[in-house]
């Protein structure tokens, strides 16, 4: 089973029916929904789609987030810490704060990150999936 990170708009986008990235990332995504991937969900994401959210910016609210988390096995919220911090200021290539600190949850964990953000993906720290 493969795990890996998401970033807040490759999350809003999947739940809204917009493909993503690309046709591998849908298909990690549907796999995820049916059991055979691990999709770790950022709290900052949580924190950005509860904002969005607030702001009526975007159709996704933390409840429906809380919802996925606690219908699956397969969709995991990394809580944020001192360490996915400390790593977060590694990262010198990117310099939004809350991108920094998903792209940091996605290097402490050593795992890949669905993003479609271009500054995120041409990061040297962090592996991204395309």
């Amino acid at each position: 089973m493969n795990k890996y990170v998401i970033d807040t708009q490759a999350l809003i986008k999947f739940m809204n029916g917009v493909k993503v990235i690309s046709t591998s990332v849908d298909e990690i995504l549907r796999k995820t929904d049916s059991g055979e991937n691990i999709i770790i969900i950022p709290s900052v994401v949580i924190f950005e789609i509860a904002y969005l959210y607030e702001k009526k910016r975007i159709p996704v609210s933390v409840t429906d987030i809380e919802g996925i988390i606690a219908g699956s096995l397969n969709y995991i919220e990394e809580p944020l810490s001192l360490d996915i911090i400390k790593t977060a200021f590694e990262i010198n290539d990117i310099p939004e704060l809350h991108d920094r600190l998903i792209a940091g949850t996605a290097m402490y964990l050593d795992l890949p990150l669905i993003t479609n953000d271009p500054i995120i993906r041409r990061s040297a720290f962090v592996k991204s999936v395309h």
